[in-house]
């Protein structure tokens, strides 16, 4: 067999480049390893494979095959290039402009694993020592080949082993396990949460979300400002008006914001903060409020937090053309109510449970250190790691770890803990993790899709400033 390998002489750059880019273009249907864990630099999978495969195949291997291998059944760049056209022109191409799926969703059969391993020296073992997200890994185990992986982050060493090693080990049985155990485990947190979230006032409907904006009292007339950096909710023009309430005017109290649900970008009031600064909503007022005064207020501990928003799903019934009935649940809007805020009743479970779960570690209590990527909540008055959840959002994730506890706890008490629960309990505290990036203080509403973005959206800590709107 040839020393020099196909990586040395040929690779397709610009089709393994398009692919790429097309594997991440549709952020609904990314690969699913994608939506298992955060991971800052997760490589595209198209790419890992043809490393993998050029870097074991000799200099004069089939490269047409190489290419089928890839799952790259056609010419992406030429068709980059009629799509490119089409725009101009205004022709539509539909979903099949590429003439065959994106790469990554193809796997070799046993025909072309066959390939592979006549072209490959016997025992050879793919090593990935610093795997990361396990792009690699994963191809490389989908080519059939023997892999090692790992990484001295605990996270990506878990994520490589909810990839990689837990599927090839116990195919679809893991996946029906997590979902009896996530079924279960969402049973008893549901109970034990009874009446955290308040129900919703209308016939067929359920609360979906609330929204927040973070609020500093103004230095100037003492109105509590709800700071945001617009108040959109939905692209169809639905958003917020502030209706300020003038109290007994500058200095007294009651000065405080209402809202009020409206459906045009005309109606909507505007930015209360921009750039690190806010400005006072009130007529009688409207000062601008500098940076270093809302970081000042945060760090005293006076930044506080105020519900401008219900977010709700309505039951909707309606008829298809053949007449049959179809039931779907709609989002709606509406405006904050007294009874929506039990704020009071929120602090008092938490401080209930607080002690216990410090004391058995469920929560995490450590200190914020110094650094890079953590200067943002630092600034804002976010000192501690639990400070980066509200109350709700704290008792609710504590809530989900101690049931999460007691169930792994007596799956070890009746020895019941098989390779396959331990598994699918991994995957389970993943899940937790993903409720913990999309459920905090630094989640904000993005209303052009009318959805939480998570909380590392830009992969740092970069809006923990004033502007977050947050769901809890």
């Amino acid at each position: 067999m040839a020393d020099t390998r196909l990586i040395e002489r040929w690779l397709p750059i610009a089709a393994l480049g398009e692919e790429s880019i097309r594997e991440r273009r549709s952020m609904t249907a990314l690969p699913p390893t994608y939506y298992l864990h955060v991971w800052w630099a997760r490589r595209p999978l198209v790419a890992s494979r043809a490393a993998v495969l050029a870097s074991l195949l000799p200099e004069d291997a089939d490269r047409e095959r190489f290419l089928r291998v890839l799952g790259i059944h056609g010419d992406p760049v030429a068709a980059k290039a009629r799509i490119a056209r089409a725009n101009r022109t205004g022709e539509r191409l539909g979903a099949e402009a590429y003439g065959y799926p994106r790469a990554f969703g193809y796997t070799p059969d046993d025909a072309e694993r066959s390939w592979l391993a006549g072209h490959t020296v016997e025992g050879a073992t793919i090593l990935d020592p610093t795997a990361g997200g396990g792009s690699l890994a994963f191809e490389a185990v989908r080519l059939g080949l023997a892999t090692l992986a790992n990484d001295l982050n605990p996270v990506a060493a878990l994520i490589e082993e909810a990839t990689v090693t837990w599927p090839a080990q116990h195919g679809l049985p893991v996946k029906h396990t997590v979902e009896a155990l996530g079924t279960e485990l969402i049973g008893i947190v549901r109970e034990r949460l009874a009446g955290v979230f308040p129900d919703e006032p209308g016939e067929g409907t359920r609360p979906d979300g609330y929204l927040w904006a973070r609020t500093v009292g103004c230095p100037y007339c003492g109105g509590r400002v709800p700071l945001a950096p617009n108040w959109r909710l939905a692209p169809d023009g639905t958003g917020v008006r502030l209706e300020p309430q003038a109290g007994g005017g500058p200095g007294a109290p009651g000065r405080v914001c209402r809202f009020r649900i409206v459906r045009s970008a005309r109606e909507q009031s505007a930015a209360t903060v921009a750039r690190g600064a806010g400005t006072c909503p009130w007529p009688d007022c409207g000062r601008v409020i500098a940076g270093d005064e809302i970081k000042a207020q945060a760090q005293a501990g006076a930044m506080g937090e105020q519900l401008f928003a219900v977010v709700y799903k309505e039951r909707v019934v309606t008829s298809t053309k053949t007449g049959r009935r179809r039931e779907k649940w709609v989002r709606r809007y509406r405006a904050p109510r007294p009874e929506d805020d039990n704020a009071a009743e929120i602090r008092a479970r938490l401080a209930e449970k607080l002690p216990e779960w410090e004391a058995f570690d469920l929560v995490p209590s450590e200190r914020i250190l110094d650094g890079t990527k953590t200067t943002e909540p630092l600034r804002y008055g976010m000192s501690y790691w639990r400070d980066l959840f509200s109350p709700r959002q704290l008792l609710c994730h504590g809530t989900g770890v101690e049931v999460f506890r007691e169930l792994l706890d007596a799956d070890r008490a009746a020895g019941a803990l098989t390779p396959l629960r331990e598994a699918a309990y991994g995957y389970l505290a993943l899940s937790l993790d993903k409720l913990l990036n999309y459920n905090s203080r630094l989640s904000v509403w993005t209303p052009t899709r009318e959805v939480v973005a998570n909380t590392f959206n830009r992969h740092d800590f970069a809006s923990a400033g004033p502007m977050p709107r947050w769901r809890r």
